[in-house]
């Protein structure tokens, strides 16, 4: 079993397609409160409702990192 680690700032995402290939994002705080990844947020829990755990995205991960990437002006 994976022992979450914690990362100051961040905040971990499951991102992916299907459940079977979902991938753990850092995501910054500062990010995660992009309209954006909001909107992406209230899609997912209008698919998964409100849930206890990590934070699930249904999308394209890759697609999904290079949002961050975007945001994040790097």
């Amino acid at each position: 079993m994976e022992v979450a680690r914690s990362r100051r700032g961040y905040v971990p995402v499951l991102v992916g397609e299907r459940e079977e290939d979902m991938k753990k994002i850092w995501v910054t705080i500062k990010a995660i409160q992009h309209l954006t990844i909001v909107e992406l947020l209230e899609q997912s829990a209008k698919e998964y409702g409100y849930q206890n755990g990590l934070l699930k995205i249904t999308y394209d991960a890759n697609k999904f990192k290079a949002i961050i990437h975007d945001l994040s002006g790097k």
